[in-house]
């Protein structure tokens, strides 16, 4: 008889609502685990391609199930408190899986390092807010793909992850997935935010010598760390993602129209930091950085 796994969702957020909306909809144990809000039931609507659907759970109880899997999906200068947070719960196990998705590249602690982690990159595009009485909204801008980082001998839960959050792939390594991904943002998400553009403006002609240079620059800095990316399909896939999200803000552009944190530090300065350590010049990115930070400090 299979295991029925309870599933535990972060936030929810953007990413971990579209994961817990299809999660429910397929009948799934679900609960989100806030650390700010203390009610016993979260609420939020999914909206998706001018469909609104609104979605009801129970807040996680203490203490967990033993047959609990987490959705971890925040940004990525939350990462370390979001799993130490977990880990402090009463009822958690180091085997428990923690499904984990964010922007940008950071260096864990050893005792985290040694959690059931199951790195996630997705492409999918989604946007959180609060709707006028104050409930969450989650709006699906993009369909993307996914891919999950799963050991060969490892069983469920995943094909009941694939049928709730498709299309999901599972593969062994997601090193490559997490540098092409990592690139992408380090191109889209400092250009927009600076220029204050949609990112289909990216298109444009009088970007592509920059652009060329930002991913050539990071392709280097990523085969110091034994990742092979090719420079050429690594800027078609810039201008692939900046194409399928032509309308959309990037989540650093959103986050400086918000005011709030962004995540330059763990892409542009993870690059850089990578570089110099590796004895790799970065100086796109740097005058990036530069103008970046002259502009929003």
């Amino acid at each position: 008889m299979p295991i029925k796994y309870h599933w535990i969702t972060l936030g929810p957020g953007a990413v971990s609502g579209l994961i817990a909306s299809g999660l429910c909809d397929n009948g799934e144990s679900v609960s989100v685990l806030s650390r700010h809000n203390r009610a016993a039931t979260i609420e939020w609507q999914l909206v998706r391609a001018h469909e609104k659907r609104n979605y009801k759970v129970p807040a996680t109880q203490l203490p967990i199930p033993k047959n609990s899997v987490f959705i971890v999906a925040v940004k990525a200068f939350d990462v370390i408190s979001a799993l130490q947070h977990i880990t402090a719960l009463e009822g958690f196990d180091k085997s428990m899986p923690i499904v984990l998705s964010h922007n940008g590249m950071v260096e864990l602690p050893k005792a985290l390092k040694q959690l059931n982690l199951h790195p996630m990159v997705t492409t999918h595009g989604a946007v959180k807010s609060k709707n006028e009485n104050g409930i969450i909204r989650i709006e699906h801008r993009g369909t993307g793909r996914s891919w999950l980082e799963v050991r060969q001998e490892e069983p469920e839960p995943w094909s009941t992850l694939q049928q709730a959050f498709p299309p999901l792939v599972l593969e062994q390594n997601t090193s490559q997935r997490r540098w092409l991904k990592l690139i992408i943002n380090c191109v889209i998400n400092p250009l927009t935010a600076i220029y204050k553009c949609e990112n289909g403006k990216l298109l444009e002609d009088k970007w592509q010598s920059q652009i060329v240079s930002l991913v050539n620059e990071a392709v280097a800095v990523a085969e110091t760390q034994n990742v092979v990316l090719d420079a050429k399909m690594c800027h078609r896939e810039v201008l692939r993602v900046a194409q399928e999200t032509a309308l959309n803000s990037s989540s650093m552009l959103q986050d400086i129209k918000q005011q709030r944190h962004t995540e330059i530090e763990q892409l542009t300065g993870y690059l850089i930091k990578t570089g110099e350590s590796a004895d790799v010049a970065t100086p796109t990115h740097q005058q990036l950085l530069n103008e970046f930070q002259k502009r929003y400090g």
